[in-house]
Parts: C-alpha cells; structure tokens; sequence
C-alpha cells in the first residue's frame, strides 16, 4: 500500500468527516462563481469601474473573497480538530510529525481539487436560472446565458492558490504536542468563562463615544477618514463579545439562584451550559455577528431598493423639466411643441409654465409669488408686499433664509419656508419667493420654466427616451431634465445593489449555518458519550431531549434576538433619517429569516438527536 493509498482510503473510510468540510468548501466556490458570473457577464462591460457602483462591484467581489478565505480557514480548523484522534492513531503507528503533515496537506488538496470541480459544474448548471433571477432583479432586458470563461478561470486560480496556502500554512501549525493535547480533550475539562466587567464596560463606553462623535461630526473625526469606521467596527465587535460572554456567565449564576433551577431537567442544561459556557459564549458570538452583517445588508438594501421613486422625486419633482436661458425663445417654441406633441400621445399630464431670475455668480434665484403657484408641487402662498418666502433649491441642504438681505429689495419679512425642491436639484442653491412688485424690479437674467408631470410615470420609459432622444441639455441654451430617466438610472443601480447585499446575505446566513453545524459536529462524540453516562445515572431519552432542545434554542435563538435588537436599537437612534416604510421592510425580513430559523432549528434538532441517542 503506497502513501497516496492510504490518504484517499483515510478519506473513504471517514466520509462524514470529510463531507461537512467538502460541502463548506464548494460552497464558498460557488457562491464566488456565481457572483464573478454576474460581475463579468458582457452587459457589466459597460459599467465604468470608477463609479461609485463600479468600485462597489469590485469591493463585493473582494469581500466575498476574503470571507471565503475566513470561513475555509475555520471550516480547515474545525476539520483538523474532528481529525485529532486520527492523526494521534497514525502517530501511535510509527508515522511521524512530516508523514503526518504530508497526510493532511495531500488530503485537503484533493478535497480542494474535488470542490472546485464541483461547484463549477454546479455553477455552470444552475447559472442560467441565476442569471434569469439575476435579469428580473437587475431589470435588465439582455442579460442571458454566456460561457463564464474568465469567471470560471479566476475562480480556479484564485481557490487553487487559497487552498494551497491556508493548507501549507495550517499543516505547519500541527505540532506532536497540540496533538497529544488533542487527544486528551475528551478527559479535559472547558475553561469557565472570566469575569470581566470592567472590559465590557469600558468597550461600550468607547463604542457609544465614536458612534456619538461620529453622528455629531465632532472636530476630531475625519468623516470621510477611515480610521474613525474601522476604530468604530472593532469597538463594536469587542463590546458585542464582552456583552455575549459576561451575559451568559451572568445568566448562569442568576439560573444557578433561582428556585427553579431545581425543578425537571433545569439543573442539568445548566450545568451542561456551564461546562460548555466558553464555547457555547465563542459560538453565540460569531452567529451574532454574522446574523447582523446578514440583517444589515438585507434591510438597508433591500429597503433602499424601494425607496427609489420618493428619493427621485425628491430631486426631480416633474416628469419633464425643460428649462429655457435668455434669448432661446426661438428654439423653446420648437423644443416645446415637440415636447408636448409627444406627451399628448402618451396620455394624460399637467403642464405647468413658470419662470425665475437669478444671479449667476451666486446662484441665488428671485421668483415671483404668482410664478410660484403656478407650479404643481407644493401648496400655493399668499405674500404681502413686506414679506418674502424660501424654497429649497438642492435635495438635502436646508435653503439659506437670509441672503435676500444682501439685495436691495427693501425690509423683507421672512414669512415660511418650503424644504422640498421645487424645481430640479441644483439647479440653483435657494429660490426667494417674492411680491410681483418687488420681482419686477429685479434686473437679473430670466430663465423660462416648462414642467409637465404625466400619469403613471414609472412605466412611461419609451416616452423619456422619445424625448431625451431629441431635446437634451445645452450648455447656456437650455437645460433638461426627465425624473423618469433619473429613475431608470436609480433604479438600476439600486437593483444591482440589492443583488450584492443579496448575495452577502446569502454568504452571511450559510456561514452561520456551517459554523453552528461544524460545532455541533465536532462535539457531537464527547456530547455522546457524555449522555451515555448519563442516561445510567437514570436520566429518561425524553429527558435528555428536553436538555438538548433547550441548549440548541440556546445556541440558534439568542444570536438572532441579539442581532435583532442591536439593528432595532441602531434604527431608532437614527429615527430622524429613516422613514416609517423603512422599518416595515426591516420587520418584514426579519420574520422571513425568522421563520427559516425556526425551520431550521426542527431540522438540526433531529438531525442532532438521531446522532447523539442513538
């Protein structure tokens, strides 16, 4: 029997070892695959990669990549620990610490090997239902099945070269001493967690310090630096592990106290969450973490994905806004014409005509009361002839109500304020609202003013394009503007958006999974035996099941009560900036993920159950 025998026969004869870590591995790889399908398919070639949207393809693609790299490495090192007692076996032969080494390494390279061919014959199958998924989400009108060369390419380089270095760098961690250790885990007793108050105290006062300078945009935070966000994230992350840890030792001294600690089967899932507390703390943690990175992608981007049609509005109130300078009445007439003849073949619409003046240098702009109301979007006004209104002029930025001072328009009154725009975003920085008298007397340029707004116009795409095909934005002759062309645009982008928050809250929620079930995996012999023990002090099968349903509940349930608060406490701090249809979506979410873990949690319970009673 050679060398490489004896590796793919250790492989065989311990298949459900090797079939947890097999499955982990590809399905990292495909995940991957698919991802790199979409990010290369032919329609993305135009997507100009220094966009903000560019830049987010990119930086989820090497995201991916990273938590791939991650969850390997723990998948590796939970697979290395279920192998423990196999590696002590071949050292107890004669084997040494280099044969043992060579034995590991041969072994995940062809688990590697094996995987990658898997997942991209499983990708190659299932892409085209992916990208159909992909086309609907995306509303994409070409976006069809293609052969993935360089998808496919880059997956095998880039998973080749991670296999090959996490292998070769784990299998050098292997010492004789780490494994004689090892092997004497099941007779070895699990630290007790530490108290540690004053850490968890001092991580939550140094978390809610940068969130609050943060938030406030105090001097010392650079907001576009960033340190401050990773000295925030890692702050975060300890404060969550310490609330976790001390959380649970905590539980289970308040538990140990109270009179119902002795009642039916309380005293051994206590005690049994005792002697597992570091661990069981280790694994609540990491769940957490992930099931909120699984939360946030989902809510924010699946939120901001519907949210689209009122943030266009906000920036451009009319379907068509043609805005006409001085000395372009000629060619106004023209682009009018045609722009109303295309509408009336559209269906039904408002028109509205109207008209600013406006200084250049400061982009301040003067309209008339009159003019005002004859706009569509907001309430008309009445003004005397002391008093002056303010409308705002970009989406976001509070109108400035005391520049009209600078001019020469007599003692003013300020009179009220309307914060939504009122014409296009940025087109000018504040609109005045004045008295007709006092307009007249203004001598600034007048721009000339053509808002329509037509019926149902999301789905009303042909008519924009009709339009935007013929009259488009000039330079000092005319500017034009068409909220349904923005909203295509937004729309779009927010799609592709929604599919990498997608697909993160994909790779969030199975990591989370994997994790629980390599846990329980590789415990799952010393759980065993333990309750065998057990059952002949006298210990009922019903009993024991209750114990292990609760710790599973455990471990399944207080990850995602946590997560969920933390996303519901970080949502109401930032009430001022969220809206009411927002925190819908996010409850919405959070009960489909919730029914999927309760669907989960009687498939991992019986699953579990079979294995370690019987």
């Amino acid at each position: 029997m050679n060398f490489n025998h004896i590796v793919v026969q250790n492989i065989l004869r311990d298949k459900s070892t090797y079939i947890s870590y097999f499955l982990s591995s590809v399905f990292s790889i495909l995940v991957f695959l698919m991802f790199s399908i979409t990010a290369f398919h032919p329609m993305m070639s135009e997507l100009d990669t220094t966009s903000t949207l560019g830049v987010t393809m990119v930086l989820a693609s090497f995201f991916i990549y990273i938590f791939s790299i991650v969850f390997i490495i723990y998948s590796l090192f939970a697979f290395l620990k279920k192998k423990t007692k196999t590696l002590g076996t071949f050292m107890m032969v004669g084997a040494s610490m280099k044969q043992i080494r060579k034995i590991v390494f041969r072994e995940n390279m062809i688990i590697a090997g094996v995987a990658i061919i898997t997942a991209i014959v499983c990708g190659l199958i299932i892409a085209p239902l992916f990208l159909m998924v992909a086309k609907k989400i995306l509303r994409a009108e070409i976006f069809d099945m293609y052969v993935p060369i360089q998808a496919i390419l880059i997956t095998i380089v880039l998973f080749s070269l991670l296999f090959l270095i996490v292998t070769k760098l784990m299998t050098r961690m292997i010492k004789n001493e780490e494994i004689v250790q090892l092997l004497k885990a099941d007779i070895t007793q699990e630290k007790l967690i530490k108290p540690a108050p004053i850490k968890l105290i001092l991580s939550i006062i140094v978390s809610v310090f940068l969130l609050f300078s943060m938030m406030k945009e105090l001097n010392w935070v650079d907001p576009s630096g960033i340190i401050s966000y990773i000295a925030l994230f890692i702050s975060l992350l300890l404060a969550i592990y310490f609330t976790v840890t001390q959380g649970m030792l905590l539980a289970i001294r308040l538990w140990q106290k109270h009179p119902s600690y002795f009642r039916k089967t309380n005293m051994l899932f206590v005690s049994n969450l005792k002697a597992n507390g570091r661990s069981h703390a280790h694994i609540i943690y990491l769940l957490t973490v992930l099931l909120l990175g699984a939360f946030i992608s989902t809510s924010v981007l699946y939120s901001s994905y519907y949210s689209v049609e009122e943030k266009t509005e906000g920036l451009y109130p009319y379907s068509f806004q043609y805005t006409s300078y001085p000395g372009n009445e000629s060619e106004a007439r023209k682009d009018i014409a045609f722009i109303e003849e295309s509408l009336d073949r559209a269906g039904n619409y408002e028109a509205y005509y109207s008209g600013f003046k406006t200084d250049e240098d400061r982009r301040i702009a003067f309209m008339s009361v009159s003019n005002f109301n004859q706009l569509g979007q907001h309430k008309p006004i009445t003004l005397n002839d002391n008093e002056y209104f303010v409308a705002a002029g970009q989406e976001g930025v509070s109108p400035d109500k005391e520049s009209i001072h600078d001019y020469p328009f007599g003692n003013l009154e300020f009179t009220g304020i309307e914060k939504r725009n009122i014409l296009t975003s940025q087109l000018q920085n504040v609109y005045y609202i004045v008295p007709d008298e006092v307009y007249e007397t203004i001598e600034y340029p007048d721009y000339k003013i053509f808002a329509y707004e037509l019926d149902d116009w999301t789905n009303k795409v042909h008519v924009a394009k009709t339009i935007l095909s013929k009259i488009t934005t000039e330079p000092d002759i005319r500017l034009m503007a068409s909220k349904i062309e923005l909203y295509e645009a937004e729309k779009f982008v927010k799609s592709i958006m929604f599919f990498i928050g997608f697909m993160l809250s994909l790779i969030f929620m199975s990591a989370a999974m994997s994790i629980l079930y390599f846990y329980l995996q590789t415990s799952l012999e010393r759980e065993r035996e333990k309750f065998s023990g057990i059952r002949k002090v006298g210990y009922s099968i019903k009993e024991l099941t209750s114990v292990v349903t609760k710790e599973l509940a455990t471990l399944i349930f207080i990850p995602f009560t946590i997560a969920a608060f933390i996303l519901f406490a970080t949502l109401l701090g930032m009430h001022n900036h969220i809206s009411l249809v927002f925190y819908q979506l996010t409850a919405m979410g959070l009960g489909i993920f919730l029914l999927l873990f309760i669907i989960s949690f009687f498939f991992i319970r019986r699953g579990y159950l079979n294995k370690l009673v019987n």
